[in-house]
């Protein structure tokens, strides 16, 4: 529980008394061995949960010779993956939920490459489907439970003292005021606010154990055991944020900058040096070198797998498709993608057809467009009228994941209304995406909806990594195939 002050008091900072077997933040000098033990955990986990498997499916938990072989080699796979998408690193401020989203994705991942590789090596045959797909499910539900435990694990003991980091707040404004409220939750984080120093003016003195100016900073971090110290300034102010780093520069403590709204965009960005300059990229594709190299093949391979397993279905489709209203089965239009290229986007057709509208018009689907078909309907609710796109990728005119392409019609009224519109174009387009995820789809009859959709792109593209392309393929396997808006 967190010390709350009475009003007009001011606490001199003392060590926390409650008796301790370590040290305050012990946990985080041993974060390597608590790494490593967490990486044990998961690695017994998934063979733990391969052999329960094997015991649903055969009645033993011995496992074959080839059985065997494929967890070893998806063990060495996830322990990789695992460690590249940082989750062995510490969650002390992070949302449990999304630490297993991103732990569902990359075992996903893992799982599809594998299912990929039996493939191609023409062994799949060779394994049961159930015991696969049990191991895979008891897998991901074993390694969810175990992180949710770590976590309750963890806030119980942070909850009596054990490994709490002591943090000093410097600034004012919005921003320092946000920072003080997360300190409220302090216990489950981790974090308590000993001291709030404003920059221009000093914090109500209830705000915070001891509360002062600037200038008394220096001698309070010398003098007490701060284990953080969070700055939170516009970026605007220099010399208040000179001030700041010039009081702390003989401290020890983790000195963490929190800037404003406007900074935080700014400093987001990736930086570049080109001979002595570093400059920092405000406007740059990430699709260069190896990125693109990387993004082509999770294309390909995914793609090939996606297309294989769903081309039944697809064929099906088709066939329905000529039975329900006369009419060619696949719609084809002119879209915009990569680099502001125009590409011809692949769909089942899901309307009648009808006369062409006025050049430079494009009306959008309604919710009861009488349009489209009874089976269109379904297919659009269902996204399974975006199944051709699937060639699309493998030709190399759209991603898996990307902004969503627009017709020309639409391109050419959004490119002038919504700032940053082009920068979508700086990826190729994709089947799905951060917007869509997100619930943004169907119909746009306001220009506020598409620049909502264009947030998510340009999210998207500021932080595209392999790891978010394979969470957003598993949440759109998950959630996003079926939509209210998808119409």
């Amino acid at each position: 529980m967190l010390l709350q002050p009475s009003i007009g008091l001011r606490y001199p900072i003392l060590p926390r008394p409650c008796l301790m077997p370590f040290p305050r933040g012990r946990l985080k000098e041993h974060s390597s061995a608590f790494a490593m033990l967490q990486r044990g955990v998961d690695l017994l986990l998934m063979v733990a949960a391969a052999m329960f498997a094997a015991w649903l499916r055969y009645g033993s938990v011995r496992l074959s010779q080839e059985q065997a072989t494929t967890v070893v080699i998806a063990l060495l796979m996830a322990s990789l993956a695992f460690s590249q998408l940082g989750l062995y690193r510490s969650w002390r401020a992070g949302s449990i939920a999304r630490e297993i989203s991103l732990l569902w994705a990359a075992w996903g991942g893992v799982f599809l490459l594998l299912t990929g590789l039996l493939f191609a090596l023409k062994i799949g045959a060779d394994y049961s489907r159930l015991w696969v797909a049990s191991w895979f499910s008891l897998a991901a539900a074993l390694l969810a439970l175990g992180r949710g435990a770590l976590r309750l694990g963890l806030r119980w003991l942070r909850a009596r003292g054990y490994n709490e980091r002591m943090v000093c707040l410097v600034g004012d404004g919005e921003t320092a005021r946000s920072l003080r409220d997360l300190m409220g939750a302090g216990a489950r984080l981790g974090f308590r606010m000993v001291a709030w120093y404003g920059v221009h003016e000093p914090p109500p003195r209830d705000m915070a154990p001891r509360s002062g100016l600037l200038g008394e900073l220096a001698s309070f971090v010398a003098a007490s055991p701060v284990d953080e110290v969070w700055v939170a300034m516009p970026l605007r102010d220099e010399d208040g944020l000179r001030a700041a780093f010039d009081a702390l520069r003989h401290s020890t403590a983790n000195v963490r900058y929190v800037p404003d709204r406007f900074g935080y965009e700014l400093l987001q960005h990736a930086a570049t040096r080109i001979g002595s300059v570093t400059m920092l990229d405000l406007s740059v594709s990430p699709m260069e070198g190896l990125n693109r190299l990387l993004k082509r093949t999770e294309d390909l391979l995914l793609g090939t797998l996606f297309l294989l397993l769903a081309s039944p279905l697809m064929a099906l489709i088709a066939l329905a498709i000529k039975l329900d209203s006369p009419g060619p089965v696949l719609f084809r239009q002119r879209r915009i993608g990569w680099s502001g290229k125009e590409f011809v986007i692949y769909k089942f057709r899901t309307m009648r057809e009808h006369p062409v509208p006025v050049a430079g018009q494009l009306p959008q689907a309604t919710r009861e467009d009488p349009r489209i078909t009874r089976l269109g309907r379904w297919l659009r609710r269902s996204s399974l009228d975006e199944l051709p796109q699937l060639i699309n990728v493998l030709q190399g005119r759209m991603s898996l994941v990307g902004p969503r392409p627009h017709a020309v019609e639409h391109h050419h009224l959004y490119i002038d209304r919504i700032p940053s519109y082009a920068a979508r174009h700086m990826v190729k387009p994709g089947i799905t995406g951060y917007a869509q995820v997100e619930g943004f789809r169907g119909e746009t009859e306001t220009a506020e909806k598409m620049a909502r959709r264009v947030e998510y792109d340009m999210l998207y593209i500021q932080q595209w990594s392999i790891a978010l392309d394979l969470k957003l393929i598993l949440l759109t396997l998950l959630k996003g195939l079926v939509h209210r808006n998808a119409y």
